[in-house]
C-alpha cells in the first residue's frame, strides 16, 4: 500500500504542477518505505534464529523502537508543517512554527529522560504530536470553509491527506500508549494491535492513493 501510494504520488507530480509541500509529501512517503524496510531487521533476526543480524542479539538494538521513535517525531513535524503551509492566518502560522520547535526539543528530551528510546514507543511524542496534528488540521478546516476551494473540493489533495492522516493517528495513538503495558502479558492485545495497524494503514494509504489519482485530473495546483 505504501509503494502504491508513492507511485500514485509520482503520477500526480507528473500530471500536476504541484506545490513544494506536495513534493515533500511524496519524498516523505519514500522515506517511510525506507524506514519500514530497515525496521524489518528484528523480525528477520528473530525468525531466522539470529542467523541474520546476530550482532543485535541481547543489545539495545534487539528491537526497532529506536528507529520508530525517531520516525514518529519526524512524521508529526512533517505533517504539522504540511498543513501549516496551507494556512493563511499569519498568527496561526507563527504559532504552529513555535509549537513545532518546542515539540521537537521536548520530544527528543523525553526519549532519553524517560529511558524509552530503546524500550517502547514514546507516549509523549505520540500524544503531544497527535494533539498538535488535530489542532493544525482543525485550523486548516476552518480556513478551508472560508476559501473558494470549497467550490472544487473534490480535487483538493490536502483534504484527502488530512482525512487519512487524522484517522490514522487517532486510531493508532491509543494502541501505542498501551503497548508497553500489555505487549508481553496479553497475546490478545498483540493481535488487536496488529489488526488496528493493518486496517489503519490500509485506510491511510488508500485515501492517499484516491487523492493522488482524483486530483491528478485537475489542471490547477493547490
Amino acid at each position: 500500500m505504501e509503494l502504491l501510494a508513492v507511485l500514485a504520488g509520482a503520477y500526480y507530480l507528473r500530471n500536476v504542477p504541484a506545490l513544494k509541500s506536495t513534493k515533500y509529501l511524496v519524498v516523505f512517503l519514500w522515506i517511510t518505505i525506507f524506514v519500514e524496510l530497515v525496521c524489518a531487521y528484528p523480525a528477520i533476526a528473530y525468525f531466522s534464529d539470529y542467523k541474520y543480524f546476530n550482532f543485535v542479539k541481547d543489545t539495545p538494538f534487539d528491537d526497532n523502537y529506536w528507529i520508530y521513535n525517531v520516525y514518529i517525531i519526524i512524521s508529526y513535524l512533517f505533517y504539522i508543517y504540511y498543513f501549516r503551509s496551507f494556512l493563511k492566518n499569519k498568527v496561526l502560522k507563527v504559532l504552529f512554527k513555535y509549537f513545532m520547535f518546542f515539540y521537537f526539543i521536548l520530544a527528543v528530551g523525553y526519549l532519553f529522560l524517560d529511558n524509552i528510546f530503546f524500550n517502547g514507543i514514546s507516549e509523549f511524542a505520540s500524544i503531544t504530536g497527535t494533539l498538535l496534528l488535530v489542532f493544525v488540521v482543525v485550523a486548516f478546516y476552518f480556513e478551508l470553509l472560508k476559501s473558494d476551494v470549497l467550490l472544487n473540493l473534490k480535487h483538493f489533495l490536502p483534504l484527502y491527506i488530512s482525512v487519512g492522516v487524522l484517522m490514522f493517528h487517532l486510531c493508532i495513538t491509543p494502541i501505542d500508549i498501551f503497548t508497553k503495558y500489555y505487549q508481553a502479558q496479553y497475546p490478545y492485545f498483540v493481535q488487536l494491535k496488529a489488526s488496528v495497524y493493518l486496517f489503519a494503514n490500509i485506510f491511510l494509504y488508500s485515501t492517499y492513493i484516491l487523492g493522488f489519482i482524483v486530483c491528478s485530473r485537475k489542471k490547477r495546483s493547490y
